[in-house]
Parts: C-alpha cells; sequence; structure tokens
C-alpha cells in the first residue's frame, strides 16, 4: 500500500489485515450508506442464512456520543441479533441524524456460519473527505 495514499480513496468495502480481529475499510456516500455498508462488511464475516421466509419487522433507535459509537452500538445490536436471537437482516430502511440513529428492519429467522463476538473501538474513526464518509473497524472473533 502506498503510504501517500488516503485509505479513504478506496473501494466501498476493503479487508484490512490484522493479527486477532477481522478489519474492514468501508466507504459511504453519506452517514445512512457508511452504516449499511458496514452492515454489509460484518456480514461478510457472519455469512447469514435466512431460514424463514416470514418477516418481522422490528424499528430501532439509538443514541450515542458520537457517530463512531453510534456506528459500534449499530453493528453490536446487529450481531445480537442474529448471535442470540437467531434472526437475520432482509430489508433496512436507515435515518442518521447526528448521533441518532433511526432503522426499520425487515428480519427472518436465520443462521449465520461465521462467529463475530463485537465491533471494537480499535483505530476507529468516521472522517469525512470530498466522497463522502469513511471509517476502518475492527471486529473481534
Amino acid at each position: 500500500m502506498n503510504p501517500k495514499r488516503d485509505h479513504c480513496s478506496e473501494s466501498q468495502i476493503n479487508p484490512v489485515e490484522h493479527t486477532a480481529d477481522a478489519g474492514f475499510i468501508i466507504k459511504g456516500r453519506d452517514t445512512g450508506e457508511l452504516f449499511l455498508n458496514s452492515l454489509k462488511a460484518l456480514y461478510l464475516l457472519m455469512d447469514p442464512r435466512q431460514k424463514s421466509k416470514e418477516f418481522i419487522l422490528k424499528k430501532i433507535s439509538l443514541e450515542a456520543p458520537s457517530t463512531e459509537e453510534l456506528l459500534v452500538l449499530w453493528l453490536n445490536e446487529l450481531i445480537f441479533l442474529a448471535e442470540q436471537k437467531k434472526i437475520v437482516v432482509d430489508k433496512i430502511g436507515i435515518s442518521i441524524d447526528g448521533n441518532k440513529l433511526e432503522a426499520e428492519l425487515k428480519l427472518s429467522e436465520g443462521g449465520i456460519n461465521g462467529e463475530v463476538k463485537a465491533a471494537t473501538y480499535h483505530d476507529l474513526s468516521i472522517k469525512k473527505d470530498k466522497h463522502g464518509y469513511c471509517t476502518k473497524i475492527f471486529f473481534d472473533l
């Protein structure tokens, strides 16, 4: 990797090498897309499987002191749903206003093939540039 190159100029989701965790550099035109792409990165690790054609609609409201903390809270909520409740996201409507998130989830019963313990705060930051937003996030496996 060219050290002068900004990691935010990469494609939407890029893996990051790390010894103990799995990490990604994630982009989005706005914070909503950044959070959606972060879910896609999480699901690359979890490899969810939908088991039912029946759906559950769920609204989630989250608030945190910072956008970075909101991202971790969001991802850990989705990990909890998949790991503990055995439900996976089929479709999402998401709205982010500052450090508040409102989401409408269409969920279905499902399972996962890859275990993820949590999204972490390791090296976490969200940057804004001319292309939109970018973050580097790590997951504890």
